[in-house]
């Protein structure tokens, strides 16, 4: 179904225009066009990291170079505060993170072990937390239902 465009320029003569020209790519070159354009938007990878990996770690080492860190290593001794979490360190008190990009980064002499108390804390935090929680779960099927 082709719209077309009628114009009048003479009483008796009626031009039909197509709106929309034929297609003039044959699938051979419309694949190769497709190959192209994806293949100028695929992320350029060194070493296994996206080149945008590659920014972030070099911001990184200039930020940590510039507030006076002289061994700043990212993935080594520079983490995100949940990342020293895990590996059991907590940000020394007052000690604040770096801004990188849309990271909030801490370098290792910033950060001090958990003891065990606070081990112990948060683990006692985080039962009450689930325990506050389970108690709103009512299971689907039972008489109690407030249906």
């Amino acid at each position: 179904m082709t719209r077309t465009k009628t114009t009048t320029t003479d009483t008796t003569k009626v031009e039909t225009q197509a709106v929309n020209p034929p297609v003039t790519l044959t699938p051979a070159a419309l694949q190769a066009v497709i190959a192209e354009a994806t293949r100028q938007s695929a992320p350029t990878i060194i070493n296994g990291k996206p080149e945008r990996s590659i920014k972030n770690e070099i911001a990184v080492v200039k930020a940590f170079a510039k507030a006076g860190f002289k061994d700043a290593k990212p993935h080594v001794n520079i983490f995100t505060f949940r990342k020293w979490m895990e590996r059991g360190y907590r940000p020394v008190e007052g000690s604040k993170s770096l801004k990188i990009s849309n990271l909030r980064l801490f370098h290792v002499s910033q950060v001090r072990k958990i003891t065990s108390e606070e081990k112990a804390a948060m683990q006692a935090q985080s039962d009450a937390a689930l325990a506050r929680n389970m108690g709103k779960v009512i299971p689907i099927g039972t008489e109690t239902s407030p249906q």
